[in-house]
């Protein structure tokens, strides 16, 4: 056999030929030797894009991995992002309508009795359309916030990337909390659940993305959770003080 003084000496292993390009760190589910075809690489035109989001949506709950986010984010495109925004914000709009038509006892008082029928109808509606404007800002806010911090810790992906990814469980997800509102107690059982599977799908998400490891990513996704925590106990122990005061003052 000939030397070649042009080729380094063989470790006795099947390395890649010398010079290679090696995968960048932390996007491993995205070279096709793991077994997972390479992502789309350019998005769908806007029909096919609707057409295949059921199988998406279907494929992204039941195929929980950073692997499945990675094969699809190459399809984001903003058009496809909007148009299931605007379906989220109308769905939840009627079912959380229909919620309050339902159970109009949670406009009860203490004071007094249940609300008046045209009263209960008003709050729905007005609860109803405020959800279509809430939705999506509360989206790109929460959206907004994962990226920053993702980029903080050295994330590599696109803010529609994130968006697009992010919707493909957050849409499935959200109509079927608010439909769960139909039912009673163990509809909020069950849309808690959700909540906590939405948490984990975030962040392989964020992992798919940002080509994160799962312990970043995971960093990511909860310190927002923390912070409002944290916030939360404050502004209860503030609560609990003006209370105390309050009480304190009224004794003779």
């Amino acid at each position: 056999m000939s030397y070649d003084p042009n080729q380094p000496p063989n470790s006795g292993y099947d390395n890649p030929p010398y010079g290679t390009p090696q995968p960048p760190y932390g996007a491993p589910y995205q070279q096709p030797e793991y077994g997972y075809p390479p992502p789309q690489t350019a998005p769908l035109p806007l029909g096919e894009a609707i057409r295949q989001l059921p199988n998406q949506y279907i494929k992204v709950l039941t195929r929980p991995s950073a692997a499945t986010f990675a094969e699809e984010q190459g399809k984001a495109s903003w058009d496809i992002v909007w148009v299931q925004l605007i379906i989220y914000a109308i769905v939840a709009a009627v079912l959380g309508y229909l919620a309050l038509l339902i159970s109009p006892n949670q406009f009860s008082t203490t004071s007094s009795s249940a609300l008046s029928p045209g009263m209960v109808q008003a709050i729905s509606l007005s609860t109803g359309f405020g959800l279509i404007l809430l939705i999506p800002i509360g989206f790109f806010i929460g959206v907004g916030i994962y990226y920053l911090i993702a980029k903080a810790f050295g994330g590599q992906g696109t803010f529609l990337a994130q968006s697009y990814t992010t919707l493909l469980y957050s849409v499935p997800i959200g109509i079927l909390s608010f439909a769960l509102r139909l039912i009673p107690i163990l509809g909020a059982l069950v849309a808690f659940a959700l909540s906590i599977y939405g948490i984990v799908l975030q962040v392989f998400a964020i992992m798919a993305v940002h080509r994160l490891s799962g312990g970043k990513a995971t960093a990511v996704v909860l310190i927002p959770v923390a912070v409002l925590l944290v916030l939360a106990c404050i502004l209860g122990i503030i609560f609990i003080a003006i209370i105390a005061a309050a009480l304190k003052q009224a004794q003779p």
